[in-house]
């Protein structure tokens, strides 16, 4: 088994980066979901799942710090004032692009009804220091996405809709809850599967379209299910084309 590709996303629900290499740290990946974009107003930082524009701007960390580009608007920009006066501008609404660091938990937002962007909003609160979810590591598996490319194949099932930090060449259902890994020289704990949201439905730039039923799939076939969080118990590097090896089994690691 081998890691195939690996992205960071250096600002929550934008475009991010492919790499060569990803840094795992004790917080997750270095340099990922550590800036988003807050609704001033609501007081809530913006997500994909809420409005999926987000997922039109681009991010990435260079030379040290991140830089974004909006549509509308040619220049890349670090975060600061002239930053969110072009995301407030794109958006429509007052906004700050803001680092996890330094704003504390975020409060995120999503539709309660995945298909109606006009249902109603239901809240919950991320985890201190990033502005993941829920959990420092997203990998999926080749193999969940030719299974699911199996079942379904008029559908887009490209790994960019599933925002994993990693996609590891492994048949479906090789990365078990409980196990340990080994990915590159770091250690990782499987501790849940990943559930999906609107924000594989999403249009993307590249090509991806709106594919609701996608996520219809994915719900009546895999009880919503696609991919794995994990923790870092031991932080390290990973590299593309490192291998990826089970270091304790499921059964094994309570």
């Amino acid at each position: 088994m081998r890691a195939v590709a690996l992205w960071r996303f250096p600002v929550k629900s934008l475009q991010g980066e492919r790499c060569e290499a990803l840094e795992l740290t004790s917080g997750g990946v270095a340099g990922d979901r550590s800036l988003g974009v807050l609704d001033v107003a609501a007081g809530t930082i913006l997500s994909g799942k809420r409005d999926g524009r987000l997922l039109e701007g681009q991010a990435c960390w260079r030379d040290g710090e991140v830089r974004v580009r909006v549509p509308g608007d040619r220049v890349e920009r670090p975060p600061g004032a002239a930053l969110d006066d072009a995301v407030t501008r794109w958006l429509g609404l007052a906004a700050r692009v803001v680092a996890a660091a330094s704003h504390g938990v975020g409060t995120f937002e999503s539709h309660e009804d995945a298909w109606d962007d006009a249902s109603t909003l239901v809240r919950w609160e991320g985890i201190d220091g990033s502005f993941v979810d829920e959990s420092h590591l997203h990998l999926v598996t080749t193999g969940d996405l030719d299974r699911l490319a199996g079942e379904r194949p008029e559908l887009q099932w490209d790994a960019r809709r599933f925002r994993p930090n990693a996609v590891v060449e492994a048949p479906a259902g090789w990365l078990a809850v409980g196990s340990r890994l080994q990915l590159g020289t770091a250690t990782v704990e499987v501790v849940k599967g990943c559930t999906r949201c609107a924000m594989t439905t999403r249009p993307q730039p590249g090509g991806l379209v709106h594919e609701p039923d996608l996520l219809r799939h994915v719900r009546a076939a895999h009880d919503n299910v696609v991919g794995v969080r994990a923790r870092v118990v031991r932080p390290g590097w990973l590299g593309q084309e490192d291998a990826v090896e089970v270091a304790v089994a499921a059964a094994e690691s309570g």
